[in-house]
């Protein structure tokens, strides 16, 4: 039987990259109100896709971002070094609860059929979803650039550009 497991409301969630550009690993971070933290490990395209997606659905809530007047804004938590709970996911869907303003989302490291699937169910506001977008966009543009004929990711050497078959290093 799987394993699924209500997080509850966040507190805390980031999104950060470890390692070189061209061998970086992307994870979310996140802190339950509990104080339970999680390491949800993905992909830079999953990464990439939950950002559009909460862009689109912040859009179309028409949520329009107020920033907290400097007085307000706490420290982020401390995350410990070892999470709770550490996911690699193979599923990440995200939705939303209109009345209560929240984004949802659930990750999972396995097909829903398998039994050792962990399956994690979250939720956190409006301006959490907003800002972790930002984060998003930040994280993922700062690997390797894209290649301005192919789109391929460059190396700092350059690479083999296939519109130029190969013939002229970029």
């Amino acid at each position: 039987m799987a394993e699924a497991r209500q997080f509850g409301q966040l507190i805390h969630i980031e999104a950060e990259s470890i390692g070189q550009p061209g061998q970086r690993r992307f994870r979310l971070r996140t802190m339950n109100e509990q104080g339970e933290t999680a390491a949800l490990w993905l992909e830079k395209e999953q990464l990439s896709a939950l950002g559009d997606a909460i862009e689109t659905a912040l859009r179309a809530e028409e949520y329009e971002y107020q920033r907290t007047p400097l007085d307000d804004v706490g420290q982020p938590p401390v995350m410990p070094l070892d999470a709770h709970v550490e996911l690699q996911l193979a599923q990440l869907s995200m939705g939303l609860d209109r009345d209560s303003r929240l984004v949802v989302l659930i990750a999972a490291d396995g097909p829903d059929e398998d039994e050792d699937t962990v399956t994690l169910t979250m939720s956190f506001d409006y301006r959490r979803s907003y800002e972790l977008r930002r984060q998003i966009v930040e994280v993922v543009a700062a690997g390797r650039r894209p290649c301005p004929l192919c789109t391929a990711p460059m190396d700092p050497a350059g690479h083999v550009c296939v519109k130029t078959n190969g013939h002229q290093p970029h």
